[in-house]
This record gives C-alpha cells, structure tokens and sequence, in this order.
C-alpha cells in the first residue's frame, strides 16, 4: 500500500496557527503546543495580516487556530470575522486572550470563534488550558471532518444567556 506523497510530506499531527503579536507569549503558547501529542505542526503570525496573507497563499492550511484579540493592523475580532466569512478555509478558531471581559468573549464567539480562553501565566498552566481547548475542537486529536466544520460555522450564536445582546447590536468599537 502506498501512501499520498502529500500525505508523506505532511508531519503527523494537527497543524496549529498561533496570531499572537507578544514575543513572551508566543513562545509560552509555541512551547506548551509542542508538548501536545496531538499538534504535529506550530506556525506563528505576528498579527491578523500575516495570518491571512499566509492562508491566502496557501503556505499555511491549519488544522486549528488560536488567536489573540488585541494586535496591531487587524486585530483578533477582524480576524476572526475574515476567517468566517471564507467557507473554503475553515477550521477551529479558539481565542487565547488576556482580557476577561465577558463582552469580549461574547464578539468573539458571535464572529465564529469556538471557545475563548484566558492566557495563563505560566507554562504548567498553559500546558492544560490548550489541552483542553485542544480535546474541545478537536477531540480525535485531528482536523474536524469539513461537514462537521461547516455545521459548526451555520449554527447561530447562542445569545439566550445574555439577555439583550443581539449579534446586530455588537459592532466593532
């Protein structure tokens, strides 16, 4: 039997984006991914631009992606809604913020991002909140199937717990 010479060129393992504009946290995020046994493969965009230029050309195809909110030229929330509005380049979107503002993670779940963690601050800490953002959006350990992509992107946002937020009324101020 042999195997796709793609599929031999590709190292085993999720293929993780990480936009993060902080050289600190970036590394922190870079590290504790690499000791994840399910990530096979760690790239790192700077900021929302480099991100999607590098999608656009196709050097990267991510199997999943986490993302900071607050960056220079596109931040998190223009990001993710340029992610969403690409239904040929899905794939999970998990924000990993500082913030802990709960109207942040509500922007950032209505412009498609799965889950939305706040960074810890050290590395142990770091290790288990992306293994279990990890097992969240990708509990096999690989790239969701595209059905399953696409169903997750169609279903609308849940707003029920927040009583008067309506995704018309959030905007990007």
């Amino acid at each position: 039997m042999s195997i796709p010479l793609e599929a031999a060129l590709e190292p085993a393992g999720l293929c993780v984006l990480v936009v993060e504009d902080d050289e600190a946290d970036a590394y922190l995020i870079s590290r504790a991914l690499e000791s994840q046994p399910a990530v096979g493969r760690v790239v790192r965009a700077p900021d929302g631009v480099a991100a999607l230029a590098m999608i656009e050309s196709g050097r990267v195809k991510p199997d999943l992606a986490f993302i900071d909110l607050q960056m220079p030229r596109k931040n998190g929330f223009s990001l993710l809604a340029a992610f969403a509005g690409r239904p040929e380049q899905t794939f999970p979107m998990v924000v990993l913020t500082s913030s802990t503002a709960p109207t942040d993670a509500i922007r950032s779940r209505l412009r498609g991002a799965m889950r939305v963690v706040t960074k810890p601050d050290t590395l142990e800490e770091m290790d288990s909140v992306l293994a279990f953002a990890i097992a969240a959006v990708c509990p096999s350990g690989t790239r969701p199937p595209l059905a399953k992509r696409i169903k997750a992107r169609a279903m609308p946002p849940k707003t029920s717990f927040y009583p008067g937020i309506h995704a018309a009324a959030i905007d990007e101020r």
